[in-house]
């Protein structure tokens, strides 16, 4: 299981980028990935091929709606040894403070 933080950004779209984030949700929502979305981007929860996958079939999005230009930042955690779930960090810290 791994984790896979996305976050993509029309250039040339203004100031606000919502619309283009919630077209993206929505494709999220279609491929019924279990996602997160945060005030910096996206967190997605599979298996990386999985992941991998779901980003080639979302990252048309944009552009498909108007974008002509797209900067994208992905960040995977991939934990082999045990399996991590969307929350896991937040929770282990939460359990420190």
């Amino acid at each position: 299981m791994a984790l896979l933080q996305l976050t993509m950004i029309p250039m040339g779209e203004g100031v606000s980028v919502g619309d283009y984030v919630s077209l993206i949700q929505k494709s999220l929502e279609k491929e019924g990935a279990r996602y997160h979305l945060n005030d910096m981007g996206t967190v997605i929860e599979g298996d990386v091929q999985e992941l991998l996958g779901l980003l080639a079939r979302i990252y048309e999005t944009p552009f498909e709606h108007g974008a002509v230009r797209v900067v994208t930042q992905i960040v995977i955690d991939d934990r082999r040894d045990k399996e991590i779930h969307i929350g896991d960090k937040i929770e282990a810290v939460s359990q420190r403070l």
